[in-house]
């Protein structure tokens, strides 16, 4: 299937815009709006660049954490959601993946928190 048009984002629309339009384009506005718990009016505006409030940065974030991936040092590929269910899972001393995570995951620049050292 083809994605969504979001020639209203002109040249360089942003990605997240670009993972909602790809969402879209594999199943629908409908589905994509069922999983982001919002309306499907909601998922229409915002690849049509009408979104009413001034900031997206709330859609942003449901779109990103459902849709979006990262390059896990620890684990590969893995979508937002499971980069933050791992950053908050807790240690185990006798899990050698949860320990390694546990080191990585302060650290890492996919966390929007970030631990930064200066030396």
């Amino acid at each position: 299937m083809t994605p969504a048009d979001i020639s209203n984002w002109g040249q360089q629309p942003p990605q997240w815009i670009e993972q909602l339009a790809r969402a879209v384009g594999e199943t629908s506005r409908a589905a994509v709006a069922k999983r982001l718990k919002i309306s499907r009016t909601s998922v229409s505006l915002l690849l049509a660049n009408k979104y009413p409030s001034p900031s997206t940065q709330k859609m942003q974030a449901k779109v990103e954490a459902t849709f979006g991936g990262v390059s896990c040092p620890v684990l590969g590929e893995i979508s937002n959601a499971q980069c933050q269910t791992e950053r908050k899972k807790g240690f185990i001393g006798s899990n050698p993946t949860r320990v390694r995570l546990c080191r990585t995951c302060p650290g890492c620049p996919n966390n929007p928190h970030r631990e930064t050292h200066n030396d």
